[in-house]
């Protein structure tokens, strides 16, 4: 699986805070293929606070952590090389911080919450280099933030703290690095009741999304709308096994990159 070099203020982590830890990695095992690391397996767990790694090929791409001081629910973390520096620039800039940063075995983590009260993370790799799998299935394949509040103060929140670059699209924000975007704003005070917080949501690629909704009723989880056709491809927005809200997008399967150089290499004779 192909990984790219992550840039600071990109998504660079998803984490699931679970009241039922066991039960929401197998139901993500069998949705969308990962490899979850069992609290304390060396290689992929922190047994110190019952933390879980899911991997695809190899490759980490979510968190799972078990509690129960709060719903239920996916967040996004963004990429630091100096958490405690950005955690104090959450507070300067109206946000806060939920949980002081903390390490796992693949960096450390802060949780915060933005001028609308939607969750967010900062994560701090361990090293020098940070890469990060996307756009395939079973990865994050778009990041986007539904706000229910002042979608211009999220905004500036966001693009002070990030050194954002952000365009208007027809009403929607989208985050640019070096001219390609990576995550989303829009206004859903129309569409999501106001005593819903504003919230992000990553939404995780699969090969087919028939085949994902039959697989989420047979394990445990329920639809909640689609399949419908978006920008991105097919969405599918399910609560999980726990009731935690995840949305896939479907999304093509990865070329064999040497299956397509012998198909080169045969063309070109």
């Amino acid at each position: 699986m192909p990984a790219f070099q992550a840039q600071p203020g990109m998504p660079y982590w998803i984490d699931l805070a679970t009241t039922e830890a066991r039960k929401s990695a197998y139901f993500y095992s069998r949705i969308l293929g990962w490899e979850i690391g069992d609290a304390g397996d060396g290689a992929a767990g922190d047994a110190a606070n019952d933390y879980r790694v899911a991997r695809v090929q190899g490759m980490p791409v979510a968190g799972m952590v078990e509690q129960d001081a709060m719903p239920d629910a996916w967040v996004t973390y963004f990429y630091t090389t100096d958490i405690a520096r950005d955690s104090a620039r959450v507070v300067e800039l109206g946000g806060r911080v939920l949980s002081e940063p903390a390490d796992v075995s693949l960096g450390s983590m802060a949780l915060c919450a933005d001028v609308a009260g939607g969750w967010f993370g900062l994560f701090q790799p361990v090293g020098d280099e940070a890469f990060v799998a996307a756009g395939e299935p079973g990865t994050p394949v778009w990041h986007e933030y539904a706000s229910t509040s002042n979608v211009r103060a999220v905004a500036d929140f966001y693009g002070e703290l990030f050194n954002w670059d952000i365009v208007e699209n027809e009403g929607y924000l989208l985050v640019m690095q070096d001219g390609a975007a990576f995550a989303g704003i829009w206004d859903a005070s129309e569409q999501i009741p106001a005593d819903v917080p504003s919230f992000w949501s990553s939404y995780l690629g699969v090969a087919n999304i028939a085949e994902t909704r039959t697989k989420i009723q047979e394990f445990g989880g329920e639809i909640l709308r689609g399949p419908e056709n978006s920008p991105f491809g097919l969405l599918l927005t399910a609560a999980d096994s726990t009731g935690a809200v995840v949305t896939l997008c479907e999304v093509d399967e990865p070329v064999d990159e040497e299956t397509l150089d012998e198909a080169e290499s045969i063309l070109h004779l």
